[in-house]
């Protein structure tokens, strides 16, 4: 099991355990986390699943693609800093021990 700890808007923080295999939007959306709303199911075409992962501990994380990228720029910013993630995108890995990731609040961008 991988520790997710996601840091809401309000910076209050939630724990969750997670198997292999699952992504982050998914994990939150079954955990009612605000701030996450998964539109387009995982398609990785609207960014409602943004975070910012800020530690990874264990195995980590393959950069982002050339879709995320282009959907992060075009529905985020261009300027979106390199741990601007989308959710959906991001599935735990056997050896991942924990990752922590702050559910981004869009107008600060």
């Amino acid at each position: 099991m991988t520790t997710v700890k996601y840091i809401l808007e309000d910076g209050s923080e939630v724990l969750i355990e997670a198997d292999v295999g699952q992504n982050l939007m998914q994990l939150a959306l079954d955990n009612n986390l605000a701030g996450i709303e998964g539109a387009c199911g995982g398609s990785c075409m609207c960014g409602t699943c943004h975070v910012l992962i800020e530690s990874v501990k264990g195995k980590q994380l393959e950069e982002r693609d050339e879709m995320e990228t282009v959907i992060i720029e075009m529905e985020i910013d261009e300027l979106a800093p390199i741990n601007s993630r989308l959710g959906c995108q991001i599935t735990i890995q056997e050896g991942m021990e924990s990752i922590t990731a702050r559910i981004a609040n869009l107008s600060n961008f």
